[in-house]
Parts: structure tokens; C-alpha cells; sequence
């Protein structure tokens, strides 16, 4: 009987937690809209572009999340009935895939305003007419963690729901669609700062290209690995990037540009695990066009096995490589139940 009292109340606090904390989260929300957002658009301090660049759709984010608070209050600490509302709302936190991509530029736009020609900071400006001790970065990133906190709130309240009730599935299932969108929205972030960094390699090769006919065109889309690698034997240092259809051998100037070494296609690509008297080492071999061979050397054996690993899997067949973006994989895994 006291076991059960104490996982009641447990459960109690989690159900409280989620209430005060979504709470909490929207009045935030509202404070950046109202405070800030708006304030600068209708003062016409900032442009339509900087406040697109800087605020993502987060109004778009504060006006579901006040209709979601009203429905988890509405529920009235039922845990069915929250339970439903993340089930039955599951389809529209896809909105905050777009604020979560924009939100990796935010820092750079702040930095951008505060360092520009305007007569005052705008920002701590702002700041101190709010009373605002945190900085308005810590204010953006807030939907950031909220959405990668909702399946975590849901797993302690599973924990706190007896796998005898009907409720504790209820929870499984919300708590699942949670933690699926937030691996998705993980995966995309990560992919979208991929293809930004393969748009930074594209334009550094341009400024070789009377030096290589390396073409890095769209059929380049995935950016598997990077890093710095040893030449087997001596202390010269290269850069290794590997493509979903290529191997990429550099050398990063002082300056940032990449110096062309040599490049590989996967299909001409053969790996060479094992190099007498260098453990740690591996070759990679060009079989066309100008041959030519690089044996490089790891730190450790777990690394050279994460080389070894990548390369080897870019030469499997690159045509089931999906470029797809996050809507294909929303449509892939979500689907709106006609009942739960």
C-alpha cells in the first residue's frame, strides 16, 4: 500500500511537471514574441529579413504551444488524457524541424547586430528595458530543449504507470512519437550542418580549380566522416574527407582554404586494412586514372577501425543512399491515427 502511495505521488509530480514547465515555456515564448519580435518589427528597428533570420517561425511555435497547454490543462493530471494530447498533437510539432535548422544561425545574426553601424546595442538595449538578465540566446534556444524534453517528461511519467493499467500504454505510445520525433529532428540538424559544411569544401576547392578537375556536383550530398590523419612514417598531416561517393584528401592551409591532394571515387576506391610494420595504418588506392596510393596512420585502433568502417561503406552501392529531407522521413514514420 505504501509502495503504491509513493508511486502515486511520484507520478503526481511528474504530471505537475509537465504542467508548470509547459507553462513556464509559453509565457517565455510569449515574452520573445511580444518583447521582442514584435516590439522591433513594429518600431521598425530591425528588418524583416534580420527578424526572419533571428526569431525561425517561433511565433508559429508560441501560438500551438499556447492551444497545447490549454488542452494538457484541460485534461485535468488524467494521464490518458496527456497521454492523448502529445498523440493527438504529434503531427504538429513538425514545426519545430524549421525553427531547430534556423536556430544553428541565430548566434551568428546576434553577432551580426551587435556588431553593426546602429547608434546603440539594440539588444542589451532590450535586455535591460525587460529586466532580462540572461542573454536573448538563452531565451531562443528554449524551444530547442522543450522539444527534446517532451519524451523524456513522458518516459519518468511511464515509469510512475503501473504496466497493469490501460494508461501506462497510453504513455508507451506517446512517449515513442516523442522520442522518434526528436531522434528526427536530431538526424536533420545534423544533416543539415553536413550539407553546410560541404558547401564550405565546395567553395574552398573552388579556389583551386585550375589546380584539379575534383568536381564536387549535387550528386555529392552526404558527408560520412572527416578528420585529420597522419602519413604512415612521417609527422605530415592530411585532411580526410569522405563523401557518399568519393574520397577526399586535403591539406587545411593556415588561412582555411584546402589544398587539392587527390580524390577518389568509390568505385575506383581499394582499401588496404593491413600495412606491414604499421599497425595503425591503413592504404587507400586509386584504381584509375593516374594511380596513386596513401597510407595513413590512425591515433589508435578504435579510430582505425571507424576509418577502415567508412571507407569500406562507401564502396557498397550508393544508390539506396536516401537524400531525402525531413518531410520524406516525417511521411516515412508519422501517419495521423484515425484512433488511438
Amino acid at each position: 500500500m505504501n509502495n503504491y502511495c509513493d508511486i502515486t505521488y511520484k507520478k503526481n509530480l511528474v504530471i505537475t511537471e509537465i504542467l508548470e514547465t509547459e507553462e513556464s515555456y509559453v509565457n517565455h515564448l510569449k515574452e520573445i514574441v511580444v518583447e521582442y519580435l514584435e516590439y522591433w518589427k513594429h518600431k521598425q528597428i530591425l528588418s524583416k529579413e534580420h527578424c526572419n533570420q533571428l526569431f525561425g517561425n517561433i511565433k508559429e511555435i508560441y501560438e500551438f504551444s499556447r492551444i497545447f497547454l490549454n488542452e494538457l490543462g484541460l485534461a485535468n493530471n488524467n494521464v490518458p488524457q496527456i497521454a492523448h494530447c502529445f498523440l493527438n498533437n504529434h503531427l504538429r510539432f513538425i514545426i519545430y524541424s524549421t525553427y531547430c535548422i534556423n536556430f544553428q544561425n541565430s548566434d551568428a545574426i546576434i553577432s551580426e547586430i551587435t556588431q553593426s553601424q546602429l547608434p546603440t546595442n539594440i539588444i542589451h538595449q532590450r535586455q535591460n528595458e525587460l529586466g532580462h538578465r540572461l542573454p536573448l540566446g538563452s531565451y531562443l534556444v528554449l524551444p530547442v530543449q522543450r522539444i527534446l524534453r517532451y519524451h523524456l517528461l513522458l518516459k519518468k511519467l511511464a515509469a510512475y504507470t503501473s504496466c497493469n493499467e490501460t494508461d501506462h500504454s497510453l504513455v508507451v505510445k506517446a512517449y515513442d512519437k516523442m522520442a522518434l520525433l526528436a531522434k528526427i529532428i536530431n538526424e536533420t540538424k545534423n544533416k543539415y550542418e553536413k550539407e553546410v559544411r560541404i558547401k564550405d569544401i565546395r567553395l574552398m576547392i573552388l579556389h583551386l580549380k585550375d589546380k584539379t578537375n575534383v568536381d564536387l556536383s549535387n550528386n555529392c550530398f552526404e558527408l560520412h566522416a572527416e578528420g585529420d590523419l597522419m602519413i604512415a612514417g612521417t609527422k605530415k598531416k592530411l585532411h580526410v574527407i569522405i563523401l557518399n561517393n568519393m574520397l577526399l584528401i586535403v591539406k587545411e592551409q593556415k588561412c582555411g582554404l584546402l589544398e587539392y591532394k587527390a580524390h577518389i571515387l568509390s568505385k575506383n576506391l581499394t582499401i588496404i586494412e593491413h600495412v606491414k610494420g604499421y599497425p595503425l595504418g591503413f592504404r587507400v588506392v586509386s584504381n584509375a586514372g593516374s594511380k596513386y596510393s596513401f597510407t595513413l596512420q590512425a591515433n589508435s585502433a578504435e579510430e582505425k577501425k571507424f576509418w577502415v568502417k567508412m571507407l569500406n561503406d562507401i564502396k557498397k552501392d550508393t544508390s539506396g543512399l536516401s537524400s531525402s529531407g525531413f518531410a520524406e522521413l516525417m511521411a516515412k514514420y508519422f501517419y495521423r491515427p484515425r484512433s488511438i
